[in-house]
C-alpha cells in the first residue's frame, strides 16, 4: 500500500506546474501573451496597476475578481521537497478549473481555468503553444529585421502555414500601413502587372477606370505576393526597381510615385531552382531575399510537429485525443500540411459525440486517400527501395489495424521482419 501511495504521490507532483512551464493568458479582448513562469507569485485582478507580477485583464460586465498563483511546497510520501503552483481565490468567487468551479487548486499541465471571462492555460515548457510555431525563435532572433523595411522570402510546401506567418510579421513589425495579400497564381497573365502596379484610366482595352494597385493599397503596411514563382520576368524587371528605388508606376502612366511598403514573398518551389531554369532572374531573386529567408517545414516525416499541432488545436477547442488517433495522424503524410490537418479536425469536431475524439468513419476515409498506391506512385521517383518498402509495411499494418500478426500475414513477411521495418521507420 505504501509503495502504491508513493507512486501516486510522484505521478501527481511530476504533472504539477513549476518554476519554467508557461502560463498561456486568454484575455477575454486583447492580445493572448505567453507568461514564462520564473516568479513565486502572479495576481490577477481587473483592476490596479499592472506590473510584472500583477496582469490586470480589462473588467466585463462590472465584474471583480482578485485570483493569486502562488509557488507553494509540497511534500510526497518520499519525503522529497517540491515546488509546485496553487491557484487560489482572494475574492470569494470561484474560478474555473477544466470546467469545475474551485476556491483552490494545484494546477497542473494542460489545465484550463477560467477566471471571469478570461481564461489562463499551463503548460508544460516542452509542449506549450509557442513551442509548436516552429518559427518562432527565427522572428525573435531576427527582430530587426522583423522591424524593418527589408524584404522577406518565405519557402514551403502548400498549406504549410506561409500566409499565417506572413501575418505574424506584419503584426510584429509594427507597421501603420494594411496588410495587403494577393495570389499570383489566381491571377491572368496580362492583368498581373495592373494588379501590383495600378493602371490609369484608358492604359489598355477595358480599362475603364483608374485601378489602384496592390503596391499603393499597402503603403506604410505590408505587401504578401504570394506564388511568387508565377511572376513573370518582365513583371520581375518591375518589380526590382521598385525594391530598389521604391518608385511605381502605373500601367499606361507617365509619372513615378514614391510608396513605402514593405514586401514578403512566399513560394511553394524553391526559387533556386527557377533561377537555374531560367524561369527567374538571379538578380531579383537576391533582392527578394535580402532581407531573410524563412523556410516553413513540412508535415510529412515530422511526427513532432503534427503531435504538437494536435496539442494546440486540442486546447484551443477543449477536446482531446485517444493515444491510437494521435499515432494515427503521425504515420501520415499530410500532403495538404496544416491546412489538411486543420481541416480535417474541423470536421471531426462538429460531428463529435463528447470531448475525446476517437478514429472514425472520417479517419477511414483519410486513411485511404493517404495510403493508396496511387499516393505511393507520386512520390516514388523520390524514395529509396527500402523508403517504398518501409512506407507499403506502414500501409498495410494500419490497415490491419496494427495488428502485428495480421499484417506480417498479409505481407508475406515474418513477424520480425515486420517489426524491424516498423521500428526504423518509427525511428
Amino acid at each position: 500500500m505504501y509503495k502504491e501511495l508513493t507512486f501516486m504521490s510522484d505521478v501527481l507532483d511530476k504533472k504539477g506546474v513549476r518554476e519554467g512551464d508557461l502560463l498561456i493568458l486568454k484575455p477575454f479582448y486583447g492580445k493572448r501573451r505567453t507568461i514564462e513562469l520564473g516568479r513565486t507569485q502572479y495576481d490577477f485582478k481587473n483592476s490596479g496597476t499592472p506590473s510584472v507580477t500583477c496582469k490586470v485583464l480589462g473588467a466585463v460586465q462590472n465584474e471583480k475578481f482578485h485570483y493569486q498563483l502562488i509557488l507553494v511546497e509540497t511534500n510526497n510520501f518520499t519525503q522529497k521537497a517540491h515546488k509546485r503552483f496553487c491557484l487560489k481565490s482572494l475574492c470569494g468567487l470561484p474560478f474555473r478549473i477544466n470546467g469545475n468551479l474551485a476556491m483552490e487548486a494545484f494546477v497542473e499541465h494542460g489545465d484550463i481555468c477560467e477566471l471571469g471571462y478570461h481564461k489562463v492555460v499551463f503548460e508544460k515548457k516542452d509542449q506549450a503553444v509557442e513551442q509548436f510555431n516552429l518559427m518562432h525563435d527565427v522572428l525573435r532572433k531576427n527582430a530587426r529585421i522583423i522591424n524593418s523595411h527589408l524584404p522577406i522570402l518565405i519557402e514551403g510546401e502548400t498549406g504549410s502555414g506561409k500566409t499565417s506567418l506572413a501575418k505574424e510579421i506584419h503584426k510584429r513589425s509594427g507597421l501603420s500601413g494594411h496588410f495587403v495579400h494577393i495570389n499570383l497564381a489566381s491571377l491572368s497573365k496580362n492583368l498581373l502587372e495592373s494588379e501590383i502596379f495600378g493602371h490609369v484610366k484608358g492604359a489598355f482595352t477595358g480599362a475603364n477606370n483608374e485601378k489602384t494597385g496592390a503596391l499603393k493599397l499597402s503603403k506604410g503596411g505590408t505587401l504578401f505576393i504570394d506564388e511568387i514563382d508565377s511572376l513573370p520576368l518582365d513583371v520581375q524587371t518591375k518589380l526590382l526597381i521598385f525594391l530598389d528605388e521604391k518608385k511605381i508606376k502605373p500601367v499606361g502612366a507617365t509619372f513615378e510615385e514614391k510608396v513605402e511598403t514593405r514586401i514578403i514573398c512566399a513560394s511553394g518551389r524553391k526559387l533556386k531552382d527557377l533561377v537555374l531554369a531560367g524561369k527567374m532572374r538571379q538578380d531579383f531573386y537576391f533582392r527578394i531575399a535580402s532581407g531573410l529567408k524563412i523556410g516553413v517545414p513540412s508535415l510529412r516525416n515530422n511526427p513532432e510537429l503534427i503531435e504538437s499541432f494536435c496539442k494546440l488545436y486540442s486546447i484551443e477547442n477543449k477536446i482531446s485525443y485517444t493515444p491510437k488517433l494521435l499515432d494515427f495522424y503521425k504515420s501520415l503524410p499530410w500532403p495538404g500540411n496544416l491546412r489538411q490537418l486543420k481541416g480535417h479536425l474541423d470536421k471531426k469536431v462538429l460531428v463529435r459525440q463528447g470531448l475525446k475524439l476517437d478514429f472514425d468513419d472520417y479517419d477511414d476515409e483519410l486513411l485511404q486517400s493517404s495510403t493508396s498506391l496511387v499516393d505511393i506512385s507520386e512520390e516514388v521517383k523520390c524514395m529509396t527501395m527500402d523508403e517504398l518498402k518501409s512506407k507499403y509495411a506502414m500501409k498495410i499494418y494500419i490497415e490491419c489495424n496494427k495488428n502485428m500478426t495480421l499484417a506480417s500475414k498479409k505481407l508475406g513477411i515474418s513477424f520480425k521482419v515486420l517489426k524491424r521495418i516498423l521500428d526504423k521507420k518509427v525511428a
